[in-house]
């Protein structure tokens, strides 16, 4: 067997080549194939070229068209529309039930709403003058009704901000709509091997896979379901805010005389004095405490060190009386002076004028 495969092969290798020779001689009898023909005909080129390029440098230019190719049309089946608005008005309470008719008229709904009255977030209680009321709402409105309850919307009040866009998911859609029929098809095959199957295990590893499949197929009609409410239900992100009318208050213009303005300086001066002393006073309470610690600190210290010193001081006294010998009382023998001497005359105070010897 093996011999006659190897024989079958050669036999098919044999026929190929003979083909592929039949072949290049008939492309090569219309035409000589030596070295010199190919040579010639490299030359004519090159002079057609030369020619060519002579003619376009003496003016003959050829002007070339390029054609775009044309335009392909936009699908546009599956578009979401979406808008965000911010408007202000002078009746905060009026504009929101304005806004809940006009959601009932055009058969929208809200998606989510925030709404704040402009207080603090403390536990005091603000006076109505005080706050600043805002509503942030996310409004579905069919997309059939779209441009209307937009300019419906701008009328309520001052219109500040709006930002609209248009997303077309197409072709995201119409992929998701091939993978599932990719899926579905497998998902088929598979509960067709699964019935067909009496091995417990083989059939145990077909359900797994199922299983796969049939997970993926419902994330593609979730995201597909997405898609249609969204192209069905368009987004309109609104921002509610409330403002006052501004009322203008009148000028007082103030006299620029001298004494006007040298009352503003000593006014002005005395101000500042007071507040450098306030600034003072203040800085000493501040730091009186810390002085008052930080004197005791070093008073605590200073009498530790003197306490130290006066121990020291006794030691060293009581080691000089042990060390030197104790003296006796004794009076000094008196030596006589010889009878001839001279005497010496008392000790007489300098000061003295009158020469009275010194006591």
């Amino acid at each position: 067997m093996k011999k006659a495969a190897l024989l079958t092969l050669a036999m098919a290798g044999t026929m190929l080549l003979s083909s592929c020779g039949e072949s290049e001689n008939s492309k090569s009898a219309n035409y000589d194939t030596s070295p010199r023909y190919a040579a010639s005909a490299e030359y004519a080129a090159n002079e057609e070229a030369e020619k060519s390029d002579n003619a376009n440098e003496s003016g003959s230019i050829t002007q070339v068209d390029y054609k775009q190719s044309e335009a392909k049309a936009i699908n546009t089946q599956m578009l979401v529309y979406s808008c965000n608005m911010s408007i202000d008005v002078l009746e905060f309470d009026n504009a929101v039930e304005q806004i809940h008719d006009l959601i009932k008229t055009y058969n929208g709904f809200i998606e989510s709403e925030t709404y704040s009255d402009g207080g603090s977030s403390s536990q005091w209680k603000y006076a109505d003058s005080s706050k600043w009321k805002s509503l942030n709402v996310v409004i579905r409105i069919p997309s059939a009704e779209y441009d209307e309850f937009c300019a419906a919307t701008e009328e309520i009040g001052d219109m500040r901000r709006k930002n609209s866009s248009v997303q077309n998911l197409t072709t995201e859609y119409s992929d998701l709509k091939t993978t599932l029929s990719i899926y579905e098809a497998k998902e088929k095959r598979y509960l067709d091997i699964l019935a067909d199957i009496e091995n417990e295990a083989d059939a145990v590893a077909v359900e797994n896979e199922l299983t796969q499949i049939q997970v993926e197929i419902a994330k593609i009609k979730t995201r597909m379901n997405n898609i249609e409410n969204d192209v069905a239900y368009s987004y309109i992100n609104l921002d509610l805010n409330e403002v006052r009318e501004y009322t203008e208050k009148p000028v007082v213009e103030k006299e620029d005389t001298f004494g006007q303005r040298l009352k503003d300086t000593i006014s002005r001066t005395w101000s500042r004095f007071l507040g450098f002393l306030e600034f003072i006073l203040f800085a000493v309470i501040a730091l009186l405490p810390y002085a008052i610690f930080f004197g005791l600190c070093i008073f605590i210290f200073v009498m530790f060190i003197r306490l130290i010193c006066r121990i020291a001081d006794k030691k060293s006294r009581k080691k000089q009386q042990v060390l030197q010998p104790a003296q006796v009382n004794t009076p000094a023998p008196q030596v006589s002076a010889p009878a001839n001497a001279p005497e010496t005359p008392p000790a007489t105070d300098k000061n003295n004028s009158g020469g009275k010897p010194a006591k």
